[in-house]
């Protein structure tokens, strides 16, 4: 009669002699896509730099940049995933209230979202959190509210980079396009990088 520990031996030595099993990976019965090949995914990134704006990112298959003129003749930068609908993206320099010392990207997270953000119609705050690249620390504000009757999704990433400055990544989109976005968002967050 075996014992479990014969068991587990036999198992260990299965293992060093041959390997581990290759066993398919399904998800309900559906295979689960394999990631493309490196050099694949990273051809179609691009660099994408603004200097009027002042920063530059890395701009992932499917999202272009277009520049619109509000009604006051300001130039507003837009970097859109698709269509304007699924994602669309608004990146805004903001100075360091004094008034925001301990904690200044949470302190104007906050601070949007009760003086702003909570007035749009539908709103829920769903989640606030610590989001650090290499060159910034901050915080991401994710949200839901409605636009014209459609579910939508906003993920605002606060990042300072220094004792003056806080950037701020604006993401709204259609909620069904945009919560599968989140991957491309904080990739897009932390490749931000301000000019000099």
């Amino acid at each position: 009669m075996l014992r479990r520990s014969d068991i587990g031996l036999a198992c260990l030595l299965w293992v060093l002699v041959w390997g581990w099993p290759v066993i398919p990976v399904m998800a309900q019965g559906i295979p689960l896509p394999t990631a493309p090949p490196a050099g694949e995914q990273t051809a179609a990134v691009r660099r994408f730099a603004d200097p009027e704006a002042g920063f530059e990112l890395e701009l992932l298959p499917g999202w272009r940049s277009e520049n619109t003129v509000e009604n006051d003749g300001r130039r507003v930068l837009e970097i859109i995933y698709r269509d304007r609908s699924q994602s669309l993206l608004r990146v805004r320099r903001e100075s360091i209230p004094s008034d925001c010392t301990d904690d200044p990207p949470r302190c104007m997270a906050e601070r949007e979202a009760t003086d702003s953000l909570q007035f749009r119609p539908d709103f829920q705050l769903k989640k606030r959190e610590r989001f650090s690249t290499s060159i910034a620390r901050g915080t991401l504000l994710t949200f839901t509210f409605r636009r014209v009757g459609k579910p939508m999704t906003g993920r605002y990433y606060y990042l300072q980079t220094d004792d003056q400055t806080v950037w701020v990544l604006r993401f709204e989109g259609e909620t069904r396009f945009h919560d599968t976005l989140r991957y491309q968002t904080d990739r897009l967050a932390y490749s931000f990088r301000p000019l000099p």
